[in-house]
């Protein structure tokens, strides 16, 4: 009888820990699934009269999409601006051949993403979309139409290798609007990163530095592509460096780096006046060249492929 009773307490014991086995198994590795569901909330200011302008911000918040677990995804915001008809002119860019001709539009977003389930949106950029959606390329073509109602959306997705998206994981949310939302006179311009080393020596990548780093700056060679270059007059000796997209300070988590566990070094070197070198990453680890020829040299960063390129003029 002892056996009998032991042989069942060792029986419930065993099922019970398959199960919370099980369990472990799937908090450990959580299952994916294509999302279905995403809402971006209706804005306390809906209603409400906005003057865009340099110096504000518009607020929005949004659930997570249901990925089957609690994933971190990357949110882009969307701006469109709502027609007559009650149709949306969502702000687009143009998809040109490798020749420069252009071939059609797709959906443009703001190059700002987020990674929690709100941001304070700055309104200059929210200008720039409207403005872009108005078809105003430049300046001079802006016409100041008032207050009118304005439509945000966001798309979520998983990201792996920095930039590319987790196939089947992107999602775009319903829009949401403001109703009496007003641009002024801005347009879009292309975006830029620094790079920050020893040419600047070392200069903290944070706002009070702006105005010096202004000289380190590569700018993207057509807006919305992501390709970032710059011409720069460097020193003979060592050249240590890496790139940051927004001056957040060191540990701000927008600095790209070599494939290397961050604060390390990669040596480098040029091979006939050129270095090429993929992937870079997100991260605090530098290029190091041990000594370089003075003189001019082209540094490009594509941020689509992931690729960096030195090319002395």
């Amino acid at each position: 009888m002892k056996n009998k009773l032991l042989l069942g307490t060792l029986l419930i014991f065993g099922i019970a820990s398959l199960f919370t086995s099980c369990k472990d198994d799937r908090d450990d590795n959580p299952t994916f699934r294509t999302p279905t569901e995403f809402k971006v909330n209706t804005p306390a200011m809906t209603d409400q009269y906005i003057q865009l302008s340099e110096d504000n911000t518009v607020h929005l918040t949004w659930s997570q999409p249901n990925y089957g677990y609690n994933a971190q995804a990357t949110y882009s915001i969307q701006v469109g601006v709502v027609q007559d008809d009650g149709s949306i002119k969502w702000s687009q860019k143009t998809i040109k051949d490798d020749d420069g001709n252009v071939i059609g539009y797709e959906d443009d977003f703001m190059i700002s993403t987020y990674t929690t389930c709100s941001a304070n949106i700055s309104a200059e950029g929210m200008a720039m979309e409207i403005n872009q959606a108005d078809g105003v390329k430049e300046i001079e073509q802006y016409v100041d139409k008032g207050f009118r109602k304005i439509a945000v959306r966001v798309k979520a997705a998983l990201i792996e290798s920095n930039t590319t998206e987790v196939p089947g994981s992107t999602i775009i949310s319903e829009p949401v609007f403001f109703n009496h939302m007003r641009s002024f006179r801005v347009i879009k311009k292309p975006a830029f990163i620094y790079l920050i080393g020893t040419p600047g020596e070392w200069l903290a990548p944070i706002p009070a530095n702006a105005a010096a780093l202004e000289e380190w700056k590569l700018e993207e060679t057509e807006i919305g592509n992501k390709n970032f270059e710059g011409t720069f007059e460097l020193e003979a000796g060592e050249l240590t460096f890496r790139f940051y997209e927004k001056l957040t300070d060191w540990g701000g988590g927008d600095s790209w780096g070599a494939d290397v566990p961050d604060l390390n070094n990669v040596a480098c070197e040029l091979k006939d006046g050129a270095f090429d070198f993929k992937p870079v990453v997100k991260g605090q680890s530098n290029w190091k060249f041990e000594s370089i020829p003075a003189g001019s040299y082209t540094i490009t960063f594509n941020m689509k492929d992931l690729s960096l390129r030195i090319v002395a003029n």
